[in-house]
């Protein structure tokens, strides 16, 4: 009987050991996966030389061509910062902030620069100019929230005064719920580190006005049997604003903010520019680029 109980006893704790291993074993946060890219201000490209991301314990670097990075993060993570040691001048440091990430997470591109400026506007209902509280801005990966009177400020936006066209070619989101999505750029340079966006009119998504646009230059790469699948980049002087791929059918979309810039298009050995002007970004314009 003693025996038996003794055994019994033994067989418990052994049990108990096991599971208590097994648990300790697989108790540690199961890891996820974010991306993204860092961008500097005055090209549109990645940094050079490269820059350092961390998050926690965690880091990693960038690409050097695209700036793109990719590392595994604890669950909740929330912020990464940024570090970038140009050749000349002191190290560039920029903390972002995002939603605590629970799974595969790309937080976007991430703008940093040598200057940081607040981007100030309001954000009004298109049909009844009233305030709308709550809309989320987003640009050059950071955010704020609307305030009750529809103003924002978004802080800490990346920027050179030497070299603005990638700042200007920037192109912002305004979301909130009801309404459709509207995208906005820059309208001004800078002004005592403020830059004034003015007024964002949001269409609510029962209202039978349609919302503007997602692009404003649409485009075909002739001839279209060389065309399709050409990489579109448009410049803005040496500086790169967008780039996005033509279709099978060689025609390509896009939004750019007023102003006048060059589109470039290639594919293999094949390449072909013109230049478009927008002065409306609510009027769609139509452009070729010839092989």
């Amino acid at each position: 009987m003693v025996m038996r109980q003794f055994l019994l006893l033994f067989l418990l704790l052994l049990i108990c050991g096991c599971g208590g291993g097994g648990s300790g074993g697989g108790g540690g946060s199961t890891l996820v996966t974010l991306s993204g890219r860092v961008l500097w201000i005055e090209t549109g490209s990645g940094t050079n030389p490269v820059s350092t991301v961390q998050a926690g314990t965690a880091s990693t670097t960038t690409d050097p061509l695209d700036g793109f990075f990719q590392f595994d993060v604890s669950p909740g993570t929330a912020s990464v910062t940024v570090t970038y040691v140009p050749g000349t001048g002191g190290p560039i440091v920029r903390t972002f902030s995002f939603g605590a990430v629970t799974d595969t997470t790309d937080v976007g591109d991430l703008y940093i620069g040598p200057e940081s400026v607040t981007l100030h506007g309001t954000v009004v209902d298109a049909s009844t100019n009233l305030p709308v509280a709550g809309a989320t801005v987003t640009i050059a990966g950071r955010s704020a929230t609307t305030l009750g009177n529809g103003t924002f400020s978004v802080a800490n936006v990346a920027y050179s005064s030497s070299n603005p066209a990638v700042f200007l070619g920037l192109e912002g989101t305004v979301t909130a719920q009801d309404y459709f999505a509207r995208n906005f750029s820059p309208p001004t340079l800078a002004t005592g580190g403020v830059v004034e966006v003015g007024t964002v009119a949001l269409t609510p998504t029962g209202s039978n006005n349609p919302p503007p646009p997602p692009y404003d230059v649409v485009g075909t790469v002739l001839p279209t049997d060389q065309g399709a699948l050409a990489t579109i980049t448009v410049k803005k002087g040496n500086a790169i604003i967008r780039q996005t791929t033509a279709d099978s059918l060689a025609k390509f979309s896009l939004w750019l903010p007023v102003g006048t810039f060059t589109v470039e298009a290639t594919n293999g050995t094949n390449s072909g520019s013109t230049t478009v002007t927008v002065t409306d970004t609510s009027v769609i314009k139509s452009i070729n680029v010839n092989f």
